[in-house]
Protein backbone atom coordinates (compact mmCIF):
# COMPACT_ATOMS: atom_id res chain seq x y z
CA UNK A 1 0.00 0.00 0.00
CA UNK A 2 1.60 3.38 -0.97
CA UNK A 3 0.73 6.20 1.16
CA UNK A 4 0.58 9.58 -0.19
CA UNK A 5 2.70 12.02 2.32
CA UNK A 6 2.38 15.21 0.68
CA UNK A 7 -1.74 14.50 1.08
CA UNK A 8 -3.44 17.07 3.66
CA UNK A 9 -4.77 15.26 6.88
CA UNK A 10 -6.70 17.29 9.71
CA UNK A 11 -5.32 16.50 13.11
CA UNK A 12 -7.45 18.86 15.33
CA UNK A 13 -10.26 21.25 15.06
CA UNK A 14 -11.84 23.20 17.33
CA UNK A 15 -14.87 25.50 17.43
CA UNK A 16 -14.62 28.27 19.59
CA UNK A 17 -17.52 30.89 20.33
CA UNK A 18 -17.82 34.04 21.83
CA UNK A 19 -21.11 36.08 21.12
CA UNK A 20 -21.93 35.62 17.56
CA UNK A 21 -18.20 35.16 16.36
CA UNK A 22 -17.04 32.03 15.62
CA UNK A 23 -13.39 30.49 15.15
CA UNK A 24 -11.85 27.39 14.52
CA UNK A 25 -8.27 26.64 15.45
CA UNK A 26 -6.90 23.84 13.83
CA UNK A 27 -3.87 21.81 13.34
CA UNK A 28 -3.24 20.11 9.51
CA UNK A 29 -0.14 17.98 8.75
CA UNK A 30 0.84 17.99 5.12
CA UNK A 31 4.29 15.63 4.60
CA UNK A 32 6.67 16.76 7.36
CA UNK A 33 4.85 19.90 8.23
CA UNK A 34 2.18 20.59 10.80
CA UNK A 35 -0.08 24.15 10.18
CA UNK A 36 -1.54 25.73 13.38
CA UNK A 37 -3.82 27.86 11.99
CA UNK A 38 -6.93 30.04 13.08
CA UNK A 39 -9.67 30.84 10.33
CA UNK A 40 -12.98 32.36 10.65
CA UNK A 41 -16.15 29.16 10.97
CA UNK A 42 -18.24 30.49 7.92
CA UNK A 43 -17.13 29.20 4.74
CA UNK A 44 -16.95 32.53 3.28
CA UNK A 45 -13.70 33.45 4.03
CA UNK A 46 -11.06 30.94 3.14
CA UNK A 47 -7.69 32.84 4.24
CA UNK A 48 -6.98 32.10 7.84
CA UNK A 49 -6.32 35.07 10.09
CA UNK A 50 -3.23 33.03 11.63
CA UNK A 51 -0.75 30.31 10.68
CA UNK A 52 2.10 28.76 12.04
CA UNK A 53 3.94 25.64 10.54
CA UNK A 54 5.95 23.36 12.71
CA UNK A 55 8.25 20.49 11.39
CA UNK A 56 7.16 18.21 14.60
CA UNK A 57 3.96 17.60 15.69
CA UNK A 58 4.26 17.92 19.67
CA UNK A 59 5.50 21.37 18.55
CA UNK A 60 2.22 22.24 16.90
CA UNK A 61 0.19 20.74 19.59
CA UNK A 62 1.25 22.91 22.20
CA UNK A 63 1.02 25.67 20.10
CA UNK A 64 -2.71 24.88 19.19
CA UNK A 65 -3.12 24.42 23.36
CA UNK A 66 -1.78 27.57 23.94
CA UNK A 67 -3.97 29.42 21.72
CA UNK A 68 -7.00 27.68 22.74
CA UNK A 69 -6.03 28.46 26.42
CA UNK A 70 -5.76 32.03 25.22
CA UNK A 71 -8.85 32.08 23.41
CA UNK A 72 -10.76 31.02 26.73
CA UNK A 73 -9.22 33.24 29.13
CA UNK A 74 -10.07 35.94 26.58
CA UNK A 75 -13.99 34.73 27.14
CA UNK A 76 -14.49 32.30 24.35
CA UNK A 77 -15.76 29.28 24.91
CA UNK A 78 -15.64 25.47 23.05
CA UNK A 79 -18.00 24.49 21.27
CA UNK A 80 -17.13 21.73 19.70
CA UNK A 81 -13.60 19.63 18.62
CA UNK A 82 -12.19 16.49 17.07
Amino acid sequence: MKIDYDSSRLLLDWVLRRGREVLRLQVERTGDRYQVSVSPANRQHKKPLYTNVFHACPNAFQRHAALVASFREAGWASVAYR
